[in-house]
């Protein structure tokens, strides 16, 4: 947090206002850079070099090959993060997205929003610890599936607090639009639903603040595996989601990085050629129960706010 992203450097008002000193902060380099070598403490023949050194979001990013301004990725796991590439010039968000940079590579940063969703699979994992509504995880599709709507039943998951675009850390979970004719299986939709609702909460804002159209995104995590969430995501987003066959891309990710610093990839234009493979869900839903799905998901926020 002491660290420039405009000006590429560490900040000195920053590191006076909380008394770190500038000599004790590490040189920042690029993702790519040589950051030494190592043998494991003697476990290999010989040493080996360490590239490809980034962090984990933006390494799933670099994984899905997002390298131009306004694509983006999803990843999906016990919460949701969303980032989508803004090209080498930072962009800063009214509506609560986080600007930060993706990569560096050839001294030239890549900068990116993030936002973040804090329950996506941990709601399924609640329901199924806390209420016992299913005993595995892998039930909830087929649940959410066996009913053609949600039966006006949406699940808020403000277990601890509404992140962006909300930004309500007092804000609390609720099951909303109960009725006698609610079941199981609505309550196991609206989990599911409440997933791709946030994810569109937060895709809607970042492209209002970039000023940026999206086309498709790409996804990862272990909840990409099921196939009613990602028609859902697709169906909410009104865009196409490619769902990448490698689960978890931020190895990848590390992994790409490093052959391009040691020059076995040439450039970023050599990594977007290499073949990738990805499952594609299209929207199907009529834009009307679209936006009327959408819409109740925002009358539910408003009363957990």
């Amino acid at each position: 947090m002491l660290y420039d992203i405009s000006k590429l450097r560490w900040d000195e008002g920053l590191c006076a206002l909380f008394e770190v000193p500038m000599r004790a902060l590490p040189e920042a380099r690029d993702c790519s850079a040589a950051f030494g070598e190592t043998d494991l403490g003697g476990l290999l023949a010989r040493p080996i070099p360490i590239r490809g050194v980034i962090g984990d979001a933006q390494s799933s990013l670099f994984a899905q090959r997002c390298f131009e301004p306004g694509e983006a990725r999803i990843t999906i796991g016990t919460g949701s993060t969303v980032m989508l590439n803004l090209g080498g010039a930072p962009r800063f968000s009214e509506g609560g997205a986080v600007t930060t940079i993706a990569w560096a590579h050839n001294g030239k940063p890549t900068h990116c929003f993030e936002g973040i969703s804090n329950y996506s699979a941990a709601t399924v994992e609640w329901l199924k610890n806390q209420l016992g509504l299913i005993t595995s995880a892998r039930e909830i599709s087929a649940l959410a599936a066996a009913v053609p709507d949600n039966g006006c039943v949406y699940l808020v998951p403000a277990f601890a607090g509404l992140s962006a675009p909300y930004w309500k850390p007092d804000a609390r979970a609720a099951i909303v639009g109960l009725s006698a004719h609610s079941t199981r299986q609505h309550v196991a939709r609206a989990a599911e639903e409440s997933i791709a609702y946030q994810l569109r909460d937060v895709l809607d804002m970042m492209k209002q603040d970039s000023s940026m159209s999206l086309a498709r995104v790409h996804a990862d995590g272990g909840a990409t595996r099921d196939k009613f969430l990602m028609q859902f995501i697709a169906d909410m987003t009104g865009i196409e989601v490619l769902v990448s066959n490698v689960a978890e891309c931020s190895p990848l990710g590390a992994a790409l990085l490093g052959g391009l610093g040691l020059g076995v990839f040439s450039s970023l234009e050599q990594l977007a050629s290499l073949p990738r493979e990805a499952t594609a869900f299209r929207p199907t839903m009529s834009a009307e129960l679209v936006e009327k799905n959408y819409a109740g998901w925002k009358q539910a926020v408003k009363r957990v706010l």
